[in-house]
C-alpha cells in the first residue's frame, strides 16, 4: 500500500510539533510539503519554528516550507500562554541557518500537482492560508480530502464560550474553508479533549532510541511544566488529526453541514446546520477510542510494539 501524500499547513506549537513528528514517525504518510500559518505565534515564528524541529529532528530528506499568512486583527490574543513565547515551550532548538521558504500558493501548486490527485492536506492552526489557497482552482482540484482541526460542535469553545482557538483567529476563514466543497474530515475540540496524555507518556517517549521522539519528549515536557489543562495532563489536539488518517477505525462520525458564526460575540462559533444538500455535509469526529489512540501513536512514535 503506498503512502498517503500530505501537505502539512500549521502555526507550529506544541502539538503541531506532535502532529509534524508524528507524521514523520510513520511509513504510511509521505509528507511533502509544511505550510506556515500564524496563530499560536506570529507567521515568521510559526516558520522559524518548521525549521528548528526539522533541524532538531535529524531529517535529512526534508519537505518543502511554505511561507503562508497571518490573520490581520492585531488585538486577537496569541497562545503564548500555552505554547511559551517562542511556539516550543523554551525548548533548546536553535533555527536551521539554511532554510528557505517559498510563497504558499507556490508549495500547494507543486504539492498538487506532485500528487496526481492524492495529496491530503491536514490544516491544524487558523484557516486563513488554506482559504486562500482554495480560491485557487488548480489547487482546490487537485486535493483528494481537507483535514482540518479545529472547531467545538457539541462542548464549549476553548477561547471563549462559543469558539475554539483556530476557528476564533479567522472565523471568515473557517467558514469558506468548510464549504469549498472537498471531502472534509473535521476534528473539533469534543474529541481532541478526550484524548490525554501525562507524564508516564511523556517518560516513555524519553526512554526511546529515536531522536525525534527524545525532541518531542522534551516539547511535551515543557507543555507539562507549564500546568496546562488541570496541570496532569495535556491534549495533543493537531495530533489527533494526523492520527485520523492512520488509524480512521478508533473514530466515531457523523455527516452533518457545519456552519461558522462569522461576526459579533459568538464569532467562531461552529453548530450543525440542518438542511442543505448532501454535498454540503462534512465528516465531524464525534468519538474515539482514546487510550488505544495513545497506544498506537505511541508505539509510531517510539518505532515498538507495546506488550500489554
Amino acid at each position: 500500500m503506498s503512502a498517503t501524500p500530505i501537505l502539512l499547513d500549521t502555526d507550529m506549537g506544541l502539538d503541531d510539533a506532535a502532529a509534524l513528528i508524528l507524521a514523520l514517525s510513520d511509513p504510511r504518510i509521505d509528507l511533502r510539503a509544511i505550510v506556515a500559518t500564524g496563530g499560536n505565534v506570529p507567521l515568521a515564528q510559526a516558520e522559524l519554528n518548521i525549521g528548528r524541529l526539522l533541524r532538531g529532528t535529524g531529517q535529512t530528506a526534508r519537505p518543502i516550507i511554505g511561507r503562508g499568512l497571518d490573520q490581520d486583527e492585531a488585538a486577537l490574543e496569541r497562545a503564548h500562554h500555552v505554547h511559551g513565547d517562542d511556539g516550543l515551550g523554551g525548548v533548546d532548538l536553535p533555527p536551521d541557518p539554511k532554510q528557505r521558504a517559498a510563497l504558499f500558493l507556490d508549495v500547494y501548486r507543486d504539492a498538487v500537482r506532485g500528487a496526481a490527485g492524492k495529496l491530503e492536506v491536514v490544516a491544524i492552526g487558523p484557516l486563513t492560508t488554506l482559504a486562500a489557497a482554495m480560491d485557487d482552482v488548480e489547487i482546490r482540484a487537485g486535493i483528494a480530502r481537507l483535514h482540518i482541526m479545529g472547531g467545538a460542535v457539541w462542548r464549549r469553545g476553548n477561547v471563549t464560550e462559543h469558539a475554539e482557538f483556530n476557528f476564533y483567529r479567522d472565523p471568515a476563514a473557517a467558514s469558506r474553508a468548510l464549504t469549498c466543497g472537498l471531502p472534509i474530515t473535521l476534528t473539533p475540540l469534543d474529541v481532541t479533549e478526550t484524548v490525554h496524555v501525562d507524564e508516564s507518556h511523556i517518560a516513555h517517549l524519553a526512554a526511546s532510541a529515536a531522536r525525534p521522539t527524545k525532541v518531542l519528549a522534551s516539547i511535551l515536557d515543557a507543555a507539562l511544566s507549564r500546568s496546562l489543562g488541570d496541570g496532569h495532563f495535556i491534549v495533543l489536539h493537531d495530533a489527533v488529526s494526523v492520527a485520523r488518517i492512520l488509524w480512521p477505525e478508533l473514530f466515531e462520525r457523523m455527516h452533518v453541514r457545519i456552519e461558522v458564526v462569522t461576526a459579533g460575540p459568538q464569532a467562531g462559533r461552529s453548530r450543525p446546520a440542518l438542511g442543505g444538500a448532501a454535498e454540503q455535509q462534512i465528516e465531524v469526529l464525534s468519538a474515539v477510542n482514546g487510550a488505544e489512540l495513545i497506544d498506537r501513536m505511541w508505539e509510531a512514535l517510539c518505532h515498538e510494539r507495546f506488550i500489554v
